[in-house]
């Protein structure tokens, strides 16, 4: 999974619950998980079909093993489609191999709304309409490959991913991957195409589940052989706004090993909905205000869900409910919170095999 797929994700997942939090911590104190760029547009030459979808795995894996070694700046597009939020902003990003970025977005009018800057370690997003700023400790990019290396198994295992051909995108030959999901109703999920030499993400489209486009990223312009100065990558907040310091993970690693450093037992959920799969390995002990919570990743390649859960001391406070891409389950002393872009049909899924746990 691209660094850009990884941030349409996880953006898409902001929005619907950091106004009411994981556990009554806002969500995007609680996510490690860097937000990365969307870059990309500009389809010139037709395509011609070339090979089965092994052959287009392959290239997403070099994507993905590209993360973080390539340097380049770019300017593009994102235009989102269709609905009451339809617009075009214009991204500018900068990459330095070592995990060096500066990304910024301007709307339509040319006013800056989001600017993400990291020097290697550490990572820093502005928010200029709101004031807000965020740092995090940058993840290691081995972990980071790691988790987006199994979501590619699992994209392989149940989606068709297809290499139609090669294209030209911002001058540059790409190839073109289509992915579709085969299960009725069918439809279109992604397009992304893929730079043929530097295998970086140079355009994607993104549908929602009946098939329609919703959202698109497209580079007009890339240099892969820019010149940066001295401050490029380092960030200096603005006067008088406060940073908001997101808390790195006390622990990343096996399951067993992560309920072993939270102090109680790891309950993963009973049941999931089908295609989904359990990033086993990247389990995350985290210490919010006081409170220990062990945070599981699922995947199904495409989508992601999350159980955040934590355990309540005897007299201790009951977190708030969730809503929105949240549902929340009590289990005796534990308490799960269940946070994706999943169905009403598959929250019950997991929340019904945490309830049966109590019979």
């Amino acid at each position: 999974m691209s660094a850009n797929i990884r941030q349409r994700r996880d953006v898409a997942v902001r929005r619907h619950v950091n106004k009411r939090g994981v556990h009554g911590i806002r969500l995007s104190r609680a996510l490690a998980v860097p937000v990365t760029s969307l870059v990309v547009t500009v389809v010139v030459a037709p395509a011609t079909l070339l090979a089965a979808s092994d052959t287009a795995l392959g290239i997403l894996r070099r994507a993905t093993a590209a993360q973080g070694d390539v340097t380049y700046s770019s300017v593009g597009s994102v235009t989102q489609s269709g609905g009451p939020y339809a617009n075009t902003s214009t991204q500018t990003v900068l990459r330095k191999a070592g995990g060096k970025e500066r990304i910024k977005v301007q709307d339509a009018k040319g006013t800056l709304v989001w600017v993400r800057v990291c020097d290697g370690q550490t990572a820093w997003e502005y928010h200029p309409g709101s004031g807000a700023i965020f740092a995090r400790t940058q993840p290691p990019i081995e972990r980071l490959r790691k988790r987006d290396l199994f979501g590619l198994e699992m994209l392989g295992a149940n989606y068709c991913v297809s290499l139609l051909g090669t294209e030209t995108v911002a001058g540059r030959g790409a190839y073109h991957i289509r992915i579709h999901d085969p299960t009725p109703p069918a439809h279109m999920v992604r397009e992304v195409w893929i730079d043929q030499s530097k295998h970086v993400e140079l355009k994607a489209r993104s549908y929602d589940p009946f098939g329609r486009l919703v959202h698109t990223v497209a580079l007009e312009r890339v240099n892969f052989a820019p010149s940066f100065t001295p401050d490029t990558f380092a960030f200096e907040p603005p006067a008088g706004l406060k940073v908001h310091t997101i808390p790195k993970p006390r622990f990343v690693g096996p399951v067993d090993a992560a309920a072993r450093q939270a102090g109680f037992a790891a309950v993963l959920p009973p049941r999931v909905p089908p295609r989904f799969g359990f990033y086993r390995d990247l389990a995350n002990v985290h210490d919010m205000r006081g409170v220990t919570v062990l945070w599981f990743q699922y995947t199904d390649g495409v989508r992601q869900f999350s159980v955040f859960e934590r355990k309540i001391p005897p007299g201790g406070k009951e977190p708030p409910p969730a809503a929105g891409w949240a549902r929340t389950v009590r289990v005796g002393q534990y308490h799960f919170t269940i946070v994706g872009q999943l169905s009403p049909w598959e929250f019950e899924t997991i929340a019904a095999g945490y309830r049966a746990l109590q019979r």
